[in-house]
Parts: C-alpha cells; sequence; structure tokens
C-alpha cells in the first residue's frame, strides 16, 4: 500500500510460443497498471503474500520451493532467496504479528501412470499421519 505496487505471480507465456510458460512475479504500478519488472519463480505459483514490515513478497510453489522477492525502493525488485520448503506445500497465509508464513503439506506415495494418449496423471496416495503443517520465519 505505501508505495502503490501491486505482486502478481503467474506463468508468463513463452516468447516464441514453442516455449513453455515460465513462472514469474510480475511487478506493477497500482496507480497505472504500468510493468516495472518481471522475476523468475522457482515453481508454479498457487499462493502469494507480501510483508509491508521487511517489505517483501512470498511466493510459494508446488514443487516444494518458495521464492523471495525483495522490495528494494519502489522501483528495484529482486529475487533475494529460493527456499525449499516441503513437496505440495502451495499455499500459504501469512501473520503480521510474527512475521511468519504457513504453508502445509501431506507425503504422497507414488503417482499412478498417466492415462493413455498423453495427459497429466494423478497423484498418489496420501500418507497417513503425514499432514504438516511448516511455520517459516526469520
Amino acid at each position: 500500500v505505501k508505495n502503490q505496487v501491486l505482486f502478481a505471480a503467474c506463468r508468463q507465456s513463452g516468447n516464441p510460443p514453442a516455449q513453455p510458460p515460465q513462472p514469474m512475479m510480475v511487478i506493477l504500478s497500482a496507480t497505472d497498471g504500468k510493468i516495472l519488472t518481471s522475476l523468475p519463480l522457482a515453481g508454479g505459483s498457487d499462493g502469494a503474500v507480501f510483508s509491508p514490515s521487511t517489505m517483501e513478497a512470498f511466493s510459494t510453489h508446488g514443487n516444494g520451493t518458495l521464492t523471495v522477492i525483495k522490495e528494494k525502493s519502489p522501483t528495484s525488485f529482486e529475487v533475494e532467496q529460493n527456499l525449499e520448503t516441503m513437496n505440495g506445500a502451495r499455499t500459504v497465509t501469512f501473520d503480521s504479528k510474527t512475521g511468519h508464513l504457513f504453508t502445509m503439506s501431506q507425503e504422497r506415495g507414488p503417482a499412478p501412470a498417466p492415462p493413455p494418449g498423453g495427459g497429466r496423471g494423478g497423484q498418489g496416495t496420501p500418507v497417513p499421519g503425514s499432514f504438516t503443517i511448516l511455520m517459516i520465519g526469520k
């Protein structure tokens, strides 16, 4: 809110179209919609949050990674780090009182074979008792 900046975690189309979409954090001005920059994410984003106290945006990914983007100034941003979390930990929430992120996942058994003719295969069966809540903070 302070710097009127929006962070959008998405997949940017490949250019040329033969390239696969790339996970990106698109950072734009909330006042005029101008794109300030686009930075790579460590995986396809499912959730994103912002900490106004540290000026960091966080994006969680189903591949077990979290990307931290630092706002150095209202027009300067950088990938501060990519962290390993847990495979499947993609939904995120932020506690502004503690500065902690929370995400959750569970372990899974082997994935079934993809369907005949291509397409995406299903997920493995959840391992009983493996549900995990991750608390991430400095």
